[in-house]
C-alpha cells in the first residue's frame, strides 16, 4: 500500500511518501524552488519522493491532502450568519474559490500521470496531530495542535489511544495563539512570514515589564481554553486584513489593529534600532503566551491523568515553550515532531490515511528526520567540474577517517566548516547533515556567524549539538532532545567552557545526538572531543538568508559567498 501525502494549501509545501505503514521520503518545496516557506504545487517534493522510492504515479493507492474545506461547516456556516457584515473576510479566510482551484489543479496533474487512486481531505488539525503522534514511541497520550489557523481551527485537543483518536475540544476562528505571536512579531517589525523566531530570541533580552497589558489582549478561558479580545486585532475585520501569495510566498498584512497600538505604542519598522521597549514587548509576549498553554496543559492533565504529551502545529516550534513544559506541566513525557508545521501536515495526513484505510499504525521506521535526498561522491565530483572559479581554492577527496579527523581540528583552531553529508533533514532545523559547524568554547564565533556567514541579526543564538552520554555535564536535561526544539538552562561548565552556544539569559536550543541515529555527525562530534574534551559543537543551517542547502551546488555556491573556512560535501572538501 503506497500513500503520498501533500500540504499544498498552505505554506510550507511538502510531499512525503508512506509504504505499507513506512515512511520513505519526505522534502519540503523550499529546498527546490530557494523560496523560503514555498506555497505552491509541491512538484519537486513529489518528484523526489516517487523517484527515491522507486515508485511510480500508477501505484499510488492515495494521495492524503491535509486540508478539508468541510472540516467544522456547521461552525463556518454559523459564524456566517452571525457576522453577516464581514461576509468578504469569511471569503478571504475560506479561500474557496482558490482550493476549488488548487483540488482541480491536482486532479488534473495527476490524470496527465496515469495515477488510477483516489485524491483524500484529511482535516487539518488532524494531520497536525497525527504527523507527532503517529512517529512518536507513545501508545497512549494526550495530543494538543495550536497554529494560526486550519480548517477554521487553531487548536485542538485529543486523546489518543493506539489508533483510536478523541476529540476534546476545538478552539475556532477569529481566536488564535498563532496569531497573537504573529502578530506581536509584525509590532516589533519582524514581518515576514516565520519570523516569530525572531521575537523568541530577542525574548531572552527583555524583562516581563508588560504581560499584565497582554492579559487585556489573550487570557486563558476555564471553558474555551483563551479567548482574544478582538479589538486588538484585524484578521478578522473587512478593512484590514489580507493573506495572499506573491510568487509562492506566503504575505500576511498587519494582523494587529489601530487599538493595538495605542496600547502599546509606535510599532517598530523593519530597519529601527531594537530598543530596550521591544525586548521587553518581546519577552512579555513570550511569557504570557508560555503562560496561557501551561493552564492549557494543566487543565488536560487534571482532568485525563495522561503522561504524555504528543504538541504540534506551527506554536510547537516555539523552542523556549517547549523546554519547559515538563517543569510548568504534570505531562512526564513530550513528544514534537521535527517538522512540527504545516510542512509536518503531509506526513500527518498519509499516516492518518494509512492507519485508517490499512491499519498500519505501528510499522513505522526509526527514521524520523533524514527523509531527504542524498548525493554520493560521483555526483559531487560531476558539479565540482561544473564550477571554473574553483582554482584558487584546494579541492580534495580524502578518507571517511581523514574526514573527521582533519575537519574536527580545523573546527577546534576555530575555522568556519560547512558540512555537507547524508540524508537532507526533515523539516526547518538543520540537524547534522545540512549544517555550518563551529568551535563552540570560541565567545567571538557567534558575532562571526551573524554578521559574516549568516548575514543576520547580532541578537540571534546558536544551538549546541552534544553526544547524547555527555548531556547531563553540560545541560539541565533529562530526555532526549534530536530535533533542536527544546531550550533549556545551561549548567555553570557550560557557560565557562562552551559560550558560543548559551544565550544571554544562560539558556541553550539543544541537539543530542546519538550514535545510531546520525552516525557519522557523532562521530564527527566524538572525533572533536578526542581533541579538545569537548563533545560538542555550534551546529547552523547551512544557507545565508534563503532555504537551507538541497544540493551539492548550493552548497558550493553558500560557502563561495561567504566566509566559511572549509566545506566537506561527502568525502569531497573544499578549503581558502
Amino acid at each position: 500500500m503506497i500513500v503520498l501525502g501533500i500540504n499544498y494549501h498552505h505554506p510550507d509545501s511538502s510531499a512525503c511518501l508512506i509504504k505499507d505503514g513506512q515512511i520513505i521520503a519526505a522534502a519540503e518545496e523550499e529546498r527546490f524552488t530557494r523560496i523560503k516557506h514555498f506555497a505552491g504545487f509541491p512538484k519537486h517534493s513529489i518528484d523526489f519522493c516517487l523517484k527515491y522510492s522507486n515508485v511510480n504515479y500508477s501505484e499510488i493507492n492515495y494521495v492524503a491532502l491535509n486540508f478539508n474545506s468541510n472540516s467544522n461547516i456547521k461552525e463556518k456556516l454559523k459564524y456566517s450568519l452571525l457576522n453577516i457584515h464581514k461576509i468578504s473576510t469569511l471569503k478571504k479566510i475560506y479561500n474557496q474559490k482558490n482550493k476549488f482551484k488548487q483540488q482541480n489543479q491536482l486532479s488534473n496533474f495527476f490524470k496527465k500521470k496515469n495515477f488510477k487512486g483516489k485524491i483524500i481531505n484529511i482535516d487539518h488539525h488532524l494531520s497536525h496531530l497525527y504527523s507527532s503522534y503517529a512517529i512518536s514511541d507513545f501508545t497512549k497520550a494526550i495530543g494538543l495542535t495550536i497554529d494560526g489557523f486550519g480548517d477554521f481551527c487553531s487548536m485542538t485537543s485529543y486523546i489518543c489511544e493506539g489508533s483510536k483518536i478523541k476529540v476534546l475540544k476545538k478552539v475556532l476562528f477569529p481566536h488564535s495563539l498563532g496569531i497573537f505571536y504573529q502578530a506581536t512579531t509584525q509590532f516589533l517589525g519582524f514581518k515576514n512570514y516565520g519570523d516569530e523566531y525572531k521575537l523568541m530570541g530577542l525574548a531572552s533580552y527583555g524583562s516581563p515589564v508588560f504581560v499584565d497589558k497582554f492579559s487585556k489582549i489573550v487570557d486563558f478561558s476555564e471553558k474555551e481554553y483563551f479567548k482574544l479580545n478582538l479589538e486588538y486585532f484585524s484578521h478578522h475585520s473587512d478593512q484590514n486584513f489580507k493573506y495572499f501569495f506573491e510568487n509562492g510566498s506566503p504575505i500576511f498584512k498587519d494582523l494587529f489593529s489601530n487599538k493595538f497600538v495605542e496600547l502599546f505604542g509606535e510599532p517598530r519598522k523593519k530597519d529601527d534600532n531594537i530598543k530596550e521597549f521591544h525586548k521587553n514587548i518581546a519577552c512579555s509576549m513570550q511569557i504570557h503566551f508560555e503562560n496561557i498553554i501551561f493552564k492549557i496543559l494543566n487543565k488536560l492533565y487534571q482532568e485525563y491523568k495522561i503522561d504524555n504529551l504528543c504538541l504540534s502545529g506551527g506554536c510547537a516550534f516555539n523552542s523556549k515553550l517547549n523546554g519547559l513544559i515538563t517543569k510548568k506541566t504534570k505531562f512526564k513525557n513530550v513528544f514534537i515532531q521535527p517538522n512540527a508545521g504545516d510542512g509536518g501536515g503531509a506526513i500527518g495526513a498519509s499516516l492518518y490515511l494509512s492507519n485508517k484505510k490499512y491499519k498500519h499504525f505501528n510499522g513505522l521506521n526509526n527514521n524520523k528526520v533524514y527523509l531527504g535526498p542524498k548525493y554520493n561522491n560521483n555526483d559531487i565530483e560531476i558539479t565540482l567540474k561544473e564550477f571554473t572559479n574553483l582554482g584558487k581554492f584546494t579541492v580534495k577527496k580524502l578518507s571517511d577517517d581523514e574526514i573527521y579527523k582533519i575537519t574536527s581540528k580545523k573546527i577546534s583552531k576555530n575555522l568556519i566548516i560547512g558540512w555537507f553529508k547524508g540524508r537532507m533533514e526533515w523539516g526547518p532545523r538543520a540537524l547534522g547533515n545540512r549544517s555550518i559547524l563551529a568551535n563552540p568554547m570560541e565567545k567571538n564565533i557567534k558575532d562571526i556567524l551573524n554578521l559574516k556567514i549568516k548575514l543576520r541579526e547580532r541578537f540571534r543564538p546558536f544551538a549546541p549539538s552534544v553526544l547524547y552520554e555527555f548531556k547531563d555535564r553540560f545541560f539541565h536535561l533529562d530526555f532526549h532532545s534530536p530535533y533542536m526544539l527544546n531550550v533549556v538552562e545551561a549548567k555553570h561548565i557550560a557557560i565557562k567552557e562552551i559560550p558560543a552556544v548559551v544565550h544571554v539569559d544562560n539558556t541553550c536550543r539543544v541537539q543530542t545526538v546519538k550514535k545510531d541515529e546520525n552516525p557519522h555527525f557523532y562521530k564527527l562530534i566524538n572525533e572533536f572531543n578526542n581533541i579538545t574534551g569537548v563533545p560538542v559543537l555550534v551546529n547552523t543551517s547551512f544557507n545565508e538568508n534563503e532555504p537551507i542547502v538541497q544540493n551539492p551546488k548550493e552548497a558550493i555556491n553558500c560557502f563561495l559567498r561567504t566566509k566559511m573556512d572549509f566545506l566537506v560535501l561527502e568525502n569531497w572538501t573544499i578549503s581558502r
